[in-house]
């Protein structure tokens, strides 16, 4: 039998060995001599002993003043460490290398509820207070209370009325094959979703109703039109591509039939892949090479107007 001396719950305890790794332990092997320093992870130090003789089969028996536990649990503990320790590890490498928005944008802020609303109620409580004589100003503060009643209640309808931005992963790849590859609807489509929108229930609403044909014949139902909630710019074979992340309960066949109608709609120099996921479809816009769709080369209708009342945006 072998012996050895390991530290186990703060108990140093002899591990005893079966005779079938004693059998195949090398002359190198660490556990066939007698240590002396204490190992402090007991778990590890077996599973390297066991990987390093190949004895699989090995039966290991844990004694001690102060620890009683059955071999089963030693086996078990093994198995439990013995998969932690051939668990890949996800290097740094691995994950994608993302760049983070910093353009700048007054569409980016919400005019409700960032702007308005906290100048409104602020003109309103401080007018009220210079009324009341608790501030000073009292000779404007019916200016304060005049102005502040109508900017406030603006603020309160704009933040009802607003979509608020999904939001937009790029990675390095990505970012810089913006300038030569990305076509004007791309463009059009990443800054259109990433900013507030006004008096819209979703993002894409006129694009999704004219590709599905929501409430006609041989469309869907309202209710089942497809929601956006995050888009990705990423490179695939070598292109830019404009990722649309759709929550969905369609069936894929039924984004399958639309394909070409995506592919047309958001084209040209465009290829939309369908790509099924876990809540529901990925809309890959992946450019095609051919350069259509850049600088104006093509225009037509295809996106709405950012606020009611302006003249709807042109593709490309």
């Amino acid at each position: 039998m072998l012996r050895c001396l390991v530290e186990q719950c703060g108990v140093v305890v002899p591990l005893v060995l079966s005779k079938q790794v004693q059998k195949g332990c090398p002359p190198s092997c660490k556990m066939s001599q007698e240590p002396s320093p204490r190992i402090k992870n007991t778990d590890i130090a077996i599973i390297r002993h066991i990987q390093q003789c190949s004895a699989n089969d090995a039966v290991v028996e844990l004694y001690g003043p102060k620890l009683h536990r059955p071999a089963t649990r030693a086996t078990s503990a093994i198995a439990r460490a013995s998969s932690d320790t051939q668990a890949p590890i996800d290097s740094p490498s691995s994950t994608p290398d993302l760049v983070p928005d910093t353009d700048f944008s007054i569409a980016k802020i919400s005019y409700g509820s960032s702007i308005l609303t906290p100048l409104g109620v602020g003109l309103l409580v401080y007018g009220f207070g210079a009324f009341f004589q608790l501030l000073p100003g009292g000779d404007v503060s019916s200016l304060m209370l005049i102005y502040g009643f109508p900017i406030s209640v603006l603020g309160f309808a704009l933040s009802y009325a607003q979509l608020a931005p999904v939001p937009c992963k790029t990675t390095r790849a990505a970012f810089e094959l913006r300038s030569s590859q990305m076509t004007d609807i791309q463009k059009q489509i990443r800054e259109d979703v990433t900013r507030y929108r006004y008096g819209d229930e979703q993002h894409l609403e006129e694009a999704l109703d004219k590709i599905f044909r929501f409430g006609k014949s041989g469309g869907l139902a309202r209710k089942q039109s497809p929601l956006l909630v995050g888009v990705r710019e990423e490179v695939m074979e070598g292109a830019y591509t404009l990722v649309l992340e759709f929550k969905a309960s369609l069936d894929m066949e039924k984004w399958t039939e639309k394909q070409p109608k995506f592919q047309s709609f958001f084209g040209p120099g465009v290829e939309a892949i369908m790509i099924e996921t876990a809540q529901g479809v990925d809309v890959a816009l992946k450019c095609d090479g051919s350069g259509l769709g850049r600088e104006g080369k093509v225009q037509k209708d295809a996106l709405p107007p950012l606020m009611p009342g302006l003249k709807a945006r042109q593709q490309d």
